[in-house]
């Protein structure tokens, strides 16, 4: 039984390998991209999931000797996800990703941004555990929140360009 089983998966590793794409897996060659937004966001501010924001390349971008993004070049992201600040010391978190700069196939980058807020939740939780025998008095620490987020015009994002992905 177990020949049988070896004589499938070999089959079936090899056929993969003959329908293989001709992709290098193993090429993790990349160039950093350093954007930063044009306006803060604010996850507590007027902005929604899916929103487009725009983004600026911090520095000329260079890829084997070449030019690859020159300094200032204006780059488009999405807001992906936005988690509001909650009970028990839970933050806020935004999430970016969809990133475009123009010249440059998105498949070729890796890009998702993650910020959250100061998160509580560890230094409340030991307090609601220890306040719950007493009635109601647990609860109160339902009124401690976690921090919002803010992505400043001076903070760095970066996103990785991979040049020999297809």
């Amino acid at each position: 039984m177990n020949k049988i089983w070896g004589l499938i998966l070999t089959l079936i590793f090899s056929l993969n390998a003959a329908f293989a794409l001709s992709y290098n897996y193993s090429d993790t060659e990349f160039v950093n991209i350093p954007l930063s937004p044009l306006k803060p966001i604010l996850s507590d501010g007027d902005i929604y999931e899916g929103q487009e924001i725009q983004l600026k390349v911090k520095k000329n971008i260079f890829c084997h000797g070449c030019l690859l993004v020159k300094k200032g070049t204006i780059a488009t992201a999405r807001i992906e996800t936005i988690v509001t600040k909650g009970m028990n010391g839970f933050p806020a978190e935004i999430i970016i990703d969809n990133f475009k700069i123009d010249g440059i196939n998105n498949s070729q980058l890796l890009s998702t941004y993650h910020k959250a807020g100061k998160n509580f939740a560890l230094l409340v939780y030991p307090i609601k555990w220890a306040l719950t025998p007493i009635p109601f008095v647990g609860s109160l620490t339902n009124l401690i929140h976690g921090t919002n987020v803010r992505i400043d015009t001076d903070d760095v994002i970066v996103i990785k360009y991979f040049p020999h992905w297809k």
